[in-house]
């Protein structure tokens, strides 16, 4: 008999939160009350007030469980990044895609922005715990050009959700992402950007190969400028170093 009760406990708690979910995405985290989602669940507030304490504790239980970002995460953080530019492209646009096809998704990180008592600010604190291992892979990347490769990330990312989040306002660049071929502009123009960043870097490694093979042949440093387009400063770091 315990078991069973004990069952249906776990089954309300489900119905629960699916109801918090379901009216986040229908309606919107303003219209998230206590009384709609006892409502909508066909649970009576008794069992809120018995199980959570209130309905402040039904909403960070519903938050806890929302890990969309950390399940994804964890999926890129459990092994080497192998192919960086490959990575990029795929973490950027999987993160537009994932938005920009879930509702509830859109609506939990609206209700993130505007959280002002702090029930999603758990679930962002972990997303970024989550993805240190991430940034340690990345960061150094383009540190030859004074950039932080998480700052790339940031700027693409930030990009994505500001861009799905306001699809329903108007266009944003004459561009409405409500569209498929707007989408698909997108797409392809995330993967030139991060063409033109790669293969800057894999120029930039190339020349400073031609100006370590010039320096042992003796070329001078004034004329391996010339020739690579490197600075003085880099050339002299580039030929002390062998």
């Amino acid at each position: 008999m315990t078991k069973v009760r004990e069952k249906k406990i776990v089954i309300a708690k489900n119905t629960l939160l699916k109801t918090v979910g379901k009216v986040l995405k229908e309606q919107g985290y303003t219209k998230l009350s206590i009384n709609l989602i006892s409502d909508e669940a066909e649970i009576d507030k008794p069992f809120i007030y018995r199980h959570y304490k209130d309905f402040d504790g039904l909403l960070k239980a519903y938050v806890e469980k929302q890990d969309y970002w950390l399940k994804n995460l964890q999926e890129y953080t459990d092994k080497p990044i192998v192919d960086h530019r490959a990575f990029m492209k795929q973490l950027v646009l999987n993160q537009f895609n994932d938005l920009l096809s879930n509702d509830e998704l859109q609506q939990f990180l609206i209700w993130e922005l505007a959280d002002k008592k702090g029930f999603t600010t758990q679930v962002a604190i972990e997303r970024e715990v989550e993805a240190e291992h991430l940034y340690e892979q990345c960061k150094d990347l383009f540190s030859k050009f004074r950039i932080d490769t998480n700052m790339i990330y940031a700027i693409l990312i930030s990009s994505v959700y500001y861009l799905v989040l306001h699809k329903d306002k108007s266009t944003f660049g004459t561009y409405d992402f409500c569209e498929k071929q707007d989408v698909q502009e997108f797409v392809k123009t995330v993967e030139w950007l991060v063409d033109v960043l790669f293969d800057k870097l894999e120029i930039e490694n190339k020349l400073e190969e031609v100006a370590v093979k010039a320096h042992k042949k003796g070329i001078s440093v004034e004329d391996i400028v010339e020739i690579t387009g490197l600075s003085v400063n880099r050339v002299h770091t580039l030929t002390h170093s062998y």
